[in-house]
């Protein structure tokens, strides 16, 4: 690092930093954007991980990524640079415009509501994500690699359909450091990433947890019906390392579980009046809110009753 003395009134003329311009290597081009990942703001991926399912589905698990796949348009409404113009015609550069882009998906109302919940202003990094699986981010100080800089991020306007157009979803994404694009960029090529394909990971998948019956004085069991929220069909396939089961915030585990088409029984010690109950999706062993069946993620809501 350079000392005070060594870098006062040094001034960077725009040349100092100049890169080549040459031919020879490998091209590194960015195509068709397939999916967008949000991560935390400052958040850097582990150099030290292999970059695949496992550990994408780790960070997603442990809320530090948001998977937005399935991209069916993608509109670039980046500003123009700003200049100022003087009497004589020389123009100079105030600043650089700031990148801004629309994401559109065709993925149904929930997904609306879904977006909408992204609603936020400097809170997440962005990644792109293209049709040859590159991933497209910048570097951090350390040289680690992170997703771009986001300010807004904001729900588009549900496009409705019509008799020649179908529903829309989107979301506007504005980049607050163009630099980290025109210059720091980081580039992870697919046929690196190979055989992983990142276009094709996943969200997580909403479960919604509710009582047949209201927990009731002396009952031994618990019914619960589980459905997932988009479409409302059955959540089948858990196990009883699947759930987290609390009575007055204390950890409980279930002497008997069993699951028939979606609708789940749990034996428990027998409930007392105002005990307040909570359940929810977890995983126990990896002590995480999200689970993985057959390599999707899931969570739920937390379903809490007071027994009466």
């Amino acid at each position: 690092m350079a000392t005070i003395t060594s870098i006062t009134n040094l001034v960077d003329c725009g040349l100092s930093a100049t890169y080549g311009t040459g031919s020879v290597g490998c091209k590194a081009f960015f195509r068709n954007v397939s999916s967008a990942w949000l991560t935390k703001k400052g958040f850097k991926f582990d150099g030290t991980k292999t970059l695949n399912e496992t550990y994408v589905q780790e960070l997603q698990a442990e809320g530090k990524l948001i998977v937005l796949n399935g991209i069916t348009a993608f509109t670039d409404n980046s500003e123009d640079m700003v200049t100022e113009t003087y009497d004589d015609g020389t123009e100079q550069l105030i600043r650089k415009g700031k990148y801004k882009f629309l994401i559109e998906f065709v993925n149904g109302l929930y997904y609306q509501a879904a977006l909408n919940s992204l609603n936020s202003q400097d809170v997440y990094d962005v990644s792109l994500i293209d049709s040859d699986n590159n991933i497209l981010g910048t570097l951090a100080e350390d040289g680690s690699v992170k997703g771009f800089s986001a300010g807004m991020v904001q729900v588009s306007k549900y496009t409705f359909a019509t008799g020649s157009a179908g529903s829309k979803q989107g979301l506007n994404v504005q980049l607050t450091e163009p630099d980290e694009l025109d210059d720091l960029f980081s580039f992870l090529s697919g046929k690196s990433l190979a055989p992983y394909k990142p276009k094709n990971a996943d969200g997580i998948n909403e479960v919604v947890l509710t009582y047949s019956t209201a927990p009731a004085d002396s009952a031994t069991s618990l019914v619960v019906k589980a459905k997932i929220k988009q479409g409302g069909g059955a959540f089948t396939g858990a196990l009883i390392g699947n759930f987290l089961y609390k009575v007055n915030s204390a950890t409980v585990t279930p002497s008997v579980f069993s699951e028939t088409s979606g609708t789940y029984t749990l034996t428990v010690t027998s409930l007392a009046t105002n005990q307040v109950l909570t359940l929810s999706l977890y995983d126990v062993s990896g002590s995480k809110s999200v689970i993985e069946l057959d390599n999707t993620l899931y969570k739920s809501n937390n379903l809490t009753a007071t027994v009466i």
